[in-house]
């Protein structure tokens, strides 16, 4: 057997949410991903998302309208949270960041939710899009790390950002998408704010004194600025899952690396159904 050198290099920078990556190994579920300007780059303390600075971001839509936010990671499949999956019928809105605006408009035709998912465990599911996505400056996927050398770089990075429609300050949703920094927050912390939850390694907890999630930003995505191969991207961590009730304590996301299997392996095996 050939050998093959594999090296890693992290490099974490404490005032920013950069993280630096080096792998021959590394492989993503689609790409290009992640690519938007840098300096562009209910959420409460949130700011208004330039446009074009999300191009990933979705709008989970139910008959009664918006639902949830999620986020595209193939031309064809849309991540968001389990408990977003409502009966009835669903459409995703994507390429803008305006909750009224016109948006394209995709069916929704099949929907995977994690085979292990209870409440607070495993909540996230797939939404695999009736057609396939031109992909345009306003519409482009996420980035997901499939590489295995670096499956708990999520423990090391200082500081996320996060996206939503959800409540602000003046407890009604947000008409424009919200972006905020939350710092990660140790498991073991976090379960002191949740002791009637079971936070585990599937989870990601994060927090900021002068901002977080809130009601409607469940299926947004938890994103990090990653350099791979001297690129800068836009990676997906977490997905929103739950949080305190008057939305004042660290947010609970649903971890991506710790279900990356369940990812590519149903968003592989929807694809030839």
């Amino acid at each position: 057997m050939k050998n093959t050198k594999i090296f890693v290099v992290v490099v974490l920078l404490a005032a920013s949410s950069v993280v630096v990556l080096g792998s021959e190994s590394g492989s993503f579920l689609e790409h290009p991903c992640g690519t938007v300007p840098i300096s562009q780059f209910k959420i409460l303390g949130g700011h208004n998302a330039p446009v074009a600075s999300a191009p990933w971001m979705a709008m989970v839509m139910g008959e009664g309208g918006f639902h949830c936010g999620g986020t595209l990671i193939t031309n064809r499949f849309v991540l968001t949270s389990a408990h977003c999956i409502a009966n009835g019928e669903l459409k995703v809105r994507l390429g803008v960041l305006e909750r009224e605006a016109e948006a394209q408009k995709f069916a929704v035709d099949a929907m995977f939710v994690h085979t292990d998912y209870y409440f607070d465990q495993h909540d996230l599911a797939l939404l695999r899009l009736a057609k396939r996505v031109h992909y345009s400056d306003n519409i482009s996927p996420i980035c997901l790390l499939l590489d295995p050398l670096v499956k708990n770089i999520d423990e090391h990075i200082v500081k996320f950002r996060t996206y939503g429609w959800g409540k602000t300050e003046s407890r009604s949703s947000s008409r424009m998408l919200q972006k905020t920094s939350l710092f990660n927050l140790h498991r073991s912390e976090c379960a002191k704010q949740y002791p009637h939850q079971q936070i585990n390694r599937n989870h990601i907890c994060a927090e900021s004194a002068n901002a977080n999630t809130c009601n409607g930003d469940s299926g947004g995505p938890l994103t990090a600025i990653v350099t791979y191969d001297h690129v800068q991207m836009v990676f997906q961590f977490g997905v929103t899952s739950f949080g305190h009730a008057d939305c004042s304590k660290a947010t609970v996301f649903t971890n991506v690396m710790t279900h990356l299997d369940w990812i590519v392996n149903t968003v592989r095996r929807a694809e030839i159904m």
